[in-house]
């Protein structure tokens, strides 16, 4: 087994930093308002400068390259354990998928009532708070397949990787040749490949290339981007903006692969900067109190958002303004006031998990490996259709279905009673 680097606080910091960013993006993206009544939402960013910038923050790559870099130091300990593969994939799972429970159970309710007054707003609602899903279901397999991945690559380290770039380039040039039903299998190949490149980056691949080497990697890869995008058929931007509705992103192409190599050459060369670098005391109980809160914290920043917005459609004529620059005058004040509430919302959602793990995660491999794929089917189908009930029941119920398939009844630190075990 390869030694892997320890733990980095680059890569922790990176990763809250990666989160800031998507909830930021998505609570200035949409700018909502009320017109004689009618609810609308229309993209608010726009034009090339936006266009450009969207290549600089896009997080996404990072945040699973990153994921990749701490799975591949959670699969080396489970090796050096000696334990079985579902007491390495029991436990993760479990802890990904209890959020989503929390999720469901509030806003379901509560789309089912606006489905009483307007099918139509209930059914917007439904895939606005639903859209972060996709991650989720994308991650869970991620977390899944890390232990092959991670002995693949320590036999054969860039296999895996142009495996994946050629499954992805594949796959873009079916869609850009017409058949666009292929497109969402990127979902698998793009954001693995990001993954693995987490891997690559954990096992210090390029350690032995130059500062000049890793600069040229990062210049390279921005070449073929400008090439992608200016000859085609790739477009313009990480983002959906107003002008360019269509981007890398959704669903993702090779686009967003390169984009993830020029992100891995850059924090090459910052990690060589860096160093060990540690941060004081302080700064790592806040980084180190933030990263397990990261999938809460995406999965509830879009609902967060949703629901001001529905507060302040009590009095739209001041707090969804129709002129766009008083709409982008108030916005610092809506991500404080969406931070604070977000901030509440996570430590309540805290004792949802606190609670959930009282209970052991299952640890045999059979029960393991079903939950964790009716809970990605689950959420993966619920991104697909939205939360709103009638469309919906399946999904919900695979996803509480994988939640208890993963959960035993053991609860953590109870001793059990070997007289009345059977004989």
């Amino acid at each position: 087994m390869s030694v892997t680097r320890p733990r980095s606080w680059t890569i922790d910091l990176g990763r809250v930093f990666a989160i800031g960013v998507v909830v930021v993006i998505h609570w200035i993206s949409v700018r909502v308002t009320v017109t004689d009544g009618v609810l609308r939402g229309e993209p608010a960013l726009h034009g090339r400068p936006i266009w450009a910038l969207s290549w600089l923050i896009q997080v996404m790559p990072l945040f699973f390259l990153a994921g990749g870099f701490a799975n591949t130091l959670i699969v080396d300990r489970w090796r050096a354990s000696g334990l079985g593969y579902g007491e390495y994939l029991g436990p993760r799972a479990r802890r990904l998928v209890t959020p989503v429970l929390a999720l469901v159970a509030v806003l379901a309710p509560v789309i089912a009532v606006l489905g009483v007054y307007s099918e139509r707003t209930a059914a917007t609602a439904a895939h606005v708070v639903a859209s972060p899903l996709w991650f989720l279901a994308v991650y869970l397999m991620a977390v899944a397949v890390a232990p092959g991945a991670v002995v693949l690559h320590d036999r054969a380290p860039l296999l895996l990787p142009l495996v994946l770039l050629g499954c992805s380039i594949a796959v873009d040039a079916l869609r850009f040749g017409g058949a666009g039903r292929f497109a969402e299998w990127n979902l698998v190949f793009v954001w693995l490949f990001c993954h693995q490149l987490g891997v690559v980056h954990a096992r210090g691949l390029l350690r032995t290339v130059t500062d000049a080497g890793v600069l040229l990697l990062a210049g390279v890869g921005v070449g073929l981007l400008v090439v992608m995008v200016g000859a085609g058929p790739y477009f313009p931007t990480t983002l959906g903006v107003a002008d360019a509705p269509v981007s890398n992103l959704a669903p993702p192409t090779s686009a967003i692969s390169i984009l993830a190599v020029v992100q891995l050459a850059v924090l090459t060369w910052v990690d060589r900067r860096v160093g060990g670098w540690e941060p004081r005391r302080s700064v790592r109980r806040v980084i180190t109190a933030i990263v397990p809160l990261l999938m809460t914290i995406y999965l509830w920043h879009v609902p967060v958002i949703a629901m001001l917005t529905g507060a302040a459609t009590l009095a739209p004529s001041r707090l969804l303004p129709d002129d766009p620059q008083i709409w982008w005058e108030t916005r610092p004040l809506w991500i404080l006031v969406g931070g604070v509430v977000l901030f509440f919302v996570v430590r309540v959602s805290m004792r949802w998990d606190a609670f959930c793990a009282r209970y052991a995660a299952r640890d045999t491999t059979v029960p393991a490996v079903v939950g964790t794929v009716l809970a990605a089917w689950g959420v993966y189908s619920i991104w697909q259709v939205g939360l709103f009930p009638v469309g919906a029941g399946a999904a919900l119920l695979c996803v509480v279905l994988g939640a208890a398939v993963l959960t035993s009844t053991r609860r953590i630190g109870a001793t059990v009673d070997k007289s009345a075990a059977p004989a």
